[in-house]
């Protein structure tokens, strides 16, 4: 499956922020998480319009997307597993 650019744009983002999260105490890490979850709306509101569009079940894009960007998120509980339990 083609993956749009656009997808795998927004599934780097909430990778970035969920890096910068990690790394970060007190005020940055607030607005870091901020950040991440503004990034994971965006990239679920991104995997719901695409699944829609094309039909296909919504967790078959959203494995897509982590396939094409060849990272998973963190299996630790932090900010990031949100993204592998959408929709």
């Amino acid at each position: 499956m083609e993956i749009p650019r656009r997808l795998i744009e927004l599934r780097r983002a909430v990778e970035a922020a969920d890096d910068r999260y990690r790394n970060n105490r007190g005020e940055n890490a607030t607005v870091a998480l901020a950040v991440w979850s503004d990034a994971t709306a965006a990239l679920a509101r991104g995997i719901a319009d695409y699944a829609a569009e094309t039909g296909l079940p919504h967790r078959e894009v959203e494995s897509a997307v982590r396939r094409a960007t060849g990272r998973h998120a963190p299996a630790d509980g932090g900010p990031g597993r949100a993204v592998d339990s959408l929709g």
